[in-house]
């Protein structure tokens, strides 16, 4: 009986051996597979993050500028009017010469 006993044992053995192995490998092929499919689903959920608060910055951009209108009306207004009046050289006439100092020698 002891060599069936051991022979028993040692089959017994060599099954969970390869049962060992085999369960080993499927981990492993296992927990590679879920790591890109977790790498995909992180990155398209950092996508989707991403264009939430892309547009809550847009939509806080657009209610700071609807909250303070009548400000940038004005800003803009004095904007333009200093583009206007003191940036730029006043054009139309010219004023006249008037003899003396700026008349300068006429010539024939």
């Amino acid at each position: 009986m002891a060599i069936t006993s051991a022979v028993s044992d040692l089959l017994s053995s060599i099954r969970e051996l390869l049962a060992s192995v085999f369960g080993t490998a499927y981990a492993i092929i296992h927990s590679f597979v879920a790591s890109i499919l977790g790498l995909f689903t992180g990155f398209f959920a950092f996508l989707g993050d991403l264009g939430k608060g892309v547009f809550d910055v847009a939509g806080g951009v657009g209610k700071f500028v609807a909250g303070n209108a009548a400000i940038i009306a004005v800003l803009g207004a004095a904007y333009l009017a200093y583009g206007r009046f003191v940036k730029q050289p006043q054009q139309g006439r010219k004023p006249a010469v008037v003899n003396g100092a700026g008349a300068g020698k006429k010539t024939n």
